[in-house]
């Protein structure tokens, strides 16, 4: 009797662990099968030409029909010169372009990093 009991306590623990390992084991899954959405509507099929209109601000603030200003960045480099990184401090964002060209306006989104 006494074996039994330690045969089935052995049993519940080990699916205790099973089940607290497997719900973290789903949920990090979850986690990196869906990453959180980027800010300010912004997706890696961009190109800089989208992204400094997404980013940009309307040129008069109470009449929007008057245009709308390029979200330029406030620093930019190349310091692989094979991309162009375009970073914005008011968003907290650096944006890595497919280009080592500041220029090159259809040039596509490499990496996003979001600044803490």
């Amino acid at each position: 009797m006494n074996k039994f009991f330690k045969t089935l306590s052995l049993i519940i623990a080990l699916a205790l662990v099973a089940i607290v390992l497997g719900t973290q084991v789903v949920r990090a899954l979850r986690e990196a099968a869906a990453p959180p959405p980027l800010p300010y509507g912004l997706t890696t099929q961009d190109t800089m030409a989208s992204v400094e209109q997404k980013l940009g601000q309307p040129r008069v603030t109470y009449a929007p029909q008057a245009g709308w200003e390029p979200g330029l960045p406030d620093e930019g480099s190349s310091p692989d010169h094979v991309h162009y990184w375009a970073i914005y401090k008011r968003f907290g964002l650096t944006i890595v372009y497919d280009t080592p060209s500041a220029n090159d306006k259809s040039a596509t989104v490499h990496a996003i990093y979001l600044h803490e």
